[in-house]
């Protein structure tokens, strides 16, 4: 499969993970929703018919109430409580035919009784309620230790279950001779919660104790306690299988509610949710499918990838995969191909890279010497190249072959060059035996060497660079066949002047003339002067070559502020009697001609009678650092800004012309560094400076004002001029057009032709 034909696949396959989890989330909010929607309409459509069904059952109530009532207005049931029933045979006659027309009027009752509280006795319209009176004693305990006027209860009489409704008698009199009991049959409950064969839920009553006293429906008892809730009413709830709707208990303290199984309640929303789901597990499945079948071609050729990437072996060691002449590439072919041709080129690199990386650390630490050591940079370097310099003392040392000239008549190159190697392994082993540094070779026949040691006494360390110098030559004139001659710098700490150290370490070997050859040879044996730089006390708290290069490095940074704060240095100099004044002249005067001729060396022969003239003109100090300040610093940085302007100037015009003159092809930066002989972050930097633009925006530019001038003057239609200025196609054209000019191509010409027309 064609890596193009993967991605178009993959593409698929996430489309239809999108829409699989889409389905998924939708199905799932719809179930919530519906569900939510179904169960507040369900709970609101079943509280309707149990408030009927509550409604009859108080109106039954209702009416065994005023059958009651009636019956308490007989005169036999009076004289029944004044005499508690005795001997009223009579009397109780009239009584029971009463309670028989009572019990005939009340559907749903299976008999009647009239308890006398007196005697105990218990007179009914059955014959066996009165025989079977003893099973009633609970019913009259349960009811007597309720103290309340009026119960129901639901008991075995005679082994099988049995509801009761006991009042109190008479009922607006305070003392209660009497209680009459309605025997109420099963029929009551299956009129007012029926039998409901055909419905799936179960309709039920529970009592003042909240124990479920009736139940109706395909649920068993069992099934109902499981999920059924008495403290919760007046509301909607679902156990883990059940849904329940229940009211508020009634007036007689009875809870009516109606309980379904969630699985035959949500049966077609959850038929709706399963179908969603299963269309989402399908398109789910389809997606790994694909997945998988797409992405094992891809597998395979990113692992070639991949091994050709980590393979760390050169190109000599690798064994490529050989590929037939004819074999056609697929696009992971051409990308293994193109990967390969770069591995081969940067392995090739990397050999030269390691061949130049002595080189390249050579040149640091020569411009490091040259320079001297200021900025961060600087010193990340010195990781990069690992090298390695103590914050205590340093020096700096020159060691020059002796008669090195009159040596490359007698060996040859090669000889001569293990020499050199020999000479700097010397002077490295025994700066690493006593401290750190770096060697290089400095001209034929002389190395510059920097030594430096940890913290210590810098009057020791002067004696100790003095005998480490000795160590060497000693050495040397023992194991070659020839002497060198050392030249020993001021001892410092400040890595910053480095280069002055270096200069002075070469100076040195001057008096080699007058000490000899084979001569360890220190500056401060020959310095001449009352100054000094070394870290040693010193008379003067102004040292001439340090503040020189101070202020030669801050003119080279543009940095005016710090130049200056350089020259006030000289104020330390004000009030030191012993001075001599020819002295000072002179070193003022050799000071200020330095930096001006190192900054601006093409006008040093023109400078020299101009500021001779004027420096022999000061008479005070401060005229002295007016001088440096105004007519050296100042016009020093004026001049670098200036020259540096005038070539930023220049770069950025050749960089237009040849914008201008390929703007058809393809104008790349790296060709116009090739033909104009800049580098591309001059080039990059000049552009900045001057048009505040890269590279990239000139070309566009460029070719946005060419195809302006296309579409004024010429009959070109804009697909062809798309295709001469680079673009891909004319909808890429037109975008870039209006996204620059502000309309599109096409209203631009028209606008231009109207114009021309008026």
């Amino acid at each position: 499969m064609r890596l193009q034909r993967s991605k178009k696949a993959q593409t698929l396959i996430m489309m239809l993970l999108v829409a699989s989890i889409c389905m998924t989330v939708m199905g799932f909010v719809m179930y919530r929703v519906a569900t939510g929607t179904l169960t507040e309409e369900a709970q609101n459509a079943y509280k309707v018919s149990l408030l009927r069904t509550q409604d009859r059952v108080e109106s039954y109530f209702k009416q065994m109430d005023q059958a009651v009532l009636q019956f308490e207005k007989l005169p036999a049931l009076e004289t029944f409580s004044k005499l508690n029933g005795l001997n009223q045979k009579l009397d109780l006659v009239t009584l029971r035919d009463t309670i028989v027309r009572m019990y005939s009027s009340i559907d749903d009752v299976d008999n009647v009784a009239l308890y006398s509280v007196g005697d105990k006795k218990l007179i009914g319209t059955s014959q066996q309620v009165t025989a079977a009176q003893d099973e009633y004693a609970e019913v009259i305990a349960k009811f007597e230790s309720l103290h309340t006027e009026k119960a129901f209860f639901t008991i075995p009489v005679n082994q099988s279950p049995t509801s009761v409704y006991v009042r109190k008698l008479p009922i607006f009199q305070e003392e209660k001779t009497a209680y009459i009991l309605f025997h109420i049959n099963q029929r009551f409950f299956d009129h007012i919660l029926g039998t409901y064969d055909n419905v799936k839920g179960n309709y039920f009553i529970l009592d003042q104790d909240g124990v479920l006293m009736q139940n109706r429906g395909k649920l068993s008892k069992e099934q109902l306690l499981a999920g059924l809730s008495p403290s919760r009413q007046d509301e909607s709830f679902a156990s883990s299988h059940l849904f329940i709707t229940q009211l508020k208990a009634s007036n007689n303290g009875w809870v009516f509610g109606f309980a379904i199984m969630n699985d035959e309640f949500f049966t077609k929303i959850n038929r709706i949710r399963n179908l969603a789901f299963l269309l989402a597990g399908c398109l789910l499945a389809v997606a790994a499918i694909g997945a998988f079948l797409t992405t094992n071609r891809l597998w395979r050729g990113w692992s070639d990838i991949v091994k050709l990437v980590n393979d760390t072996s050169s190109t000599t060691e690798r064994k490529d995969v050989q590929r037939h002449p004819g074999e056609q590439l697929d696009e992971f072919g051409a990308i293994y191909e193109k990967m390969h041709q770069i591995k081969e080129s940067r392995d090739e690199l990397n050999v030269q890279v390691n061949a130049w990386r002595p080189e390249v650390r050579d040149l640091f630490i020569r411009n490091m010497l040259r320079k001297g050591l200021r900025s961060q940079e600087d010193r990340n370097r010195l990781e990069q190249y690992h090298i390695q310099l103590y914050q205590g003392a340093y020096s700096c040392f020159c060691i020059e072959i002796d008669q090195y000239k009159s040596m490359m008549d007698l060996y040859t190159d090669v000889d001569l060059y293990y020499f050199r190697y020999g000479i700097s392994k010397v002077i490295k082993e025994v700066m690493d035996e006593h401290g750190t540094g770096v060697v290089t070779e400095h001209g034929e026949g002389r190395f510059l060497a920097l030594f430096s040691l940890e913290e210590s006494v810098i009057g020791e360390a002067q004696q100790q660079f003095l005998h480490y110098a000795e160590i060497m030559r000693d050495f040397i004139k023992q194991y070659f066949p020839f002497t060198v001659s050392i030249g020993i710098s001021l001892v410092r700490k400040d890595y910053a002047y480095l280069g002055i150290a270096s200069e002075e370490a070469e100076a040195t070997l001057k008096h080699k003339l007058v000490a000899g050859a084979n001569e360890v040879i220190p500056f401060e044996a020959y310095r001449g002067e009352p100054e000094t730089g070394s870290l040693d006390a010193e008379p003067l708290p102004v040292l001439f070559r340090e503040l020189e290069n101070d202020i030669i490095y801050a003119i080279q940074a543009w940095d005016l502020e710090l130049a200056y704060s350089y020259a006030d240095r000289l104020n330390m100099l004000q009030g030191i009697r012993t001075l001599n004044y020819h002295w000072l002249h002179n070193k003022l005067t050799e000071m200020i001609l330095s930096i001006y001729w190192t900054i601006n060396k093409t006008k040093r022969h023109a400078s020299t009678e101009l500021f001779m003239n004027k420096l022999s003109q000061l008479a005070t100090l401060e005229d002295w650092i007016a001088c440096l300040k105004f007519d050296v610093i100042a016009l020093l940085i004026e001049s670098l800004k200036l020259t540096h302007n005038e070539h930023m100037q220049r770069v950025a015009q050749q960089t237009i012309a040849y914008i201008e003159a390929h703007n058809e092809e393809d104008p790349r930066l790296e060709d116009l560094c090739k033909i104009a002989n800049v580098p591309a972050s001059i080039v990059r930097q000049a552009l900045k400076e001057v048009h505040e633009a890269t590279y990239s925006d000139l070309v566009l530019i460029s070719r946005i004002d060419k195809a302006q001038n296309w579409l004024k003057h010429t009959e070109m239609n804009i697909e062809e001029i798309a295709s001469r200025l680079q673009y891909s196609n004319a909808q890429n054209f037109s975008r870039i057009f209006k996204k620059v000019v502000g309309i599109p191509p096409g209203q631009y010409r028209k606008e231009m032709k109207n114009e021309q027309s008026d």
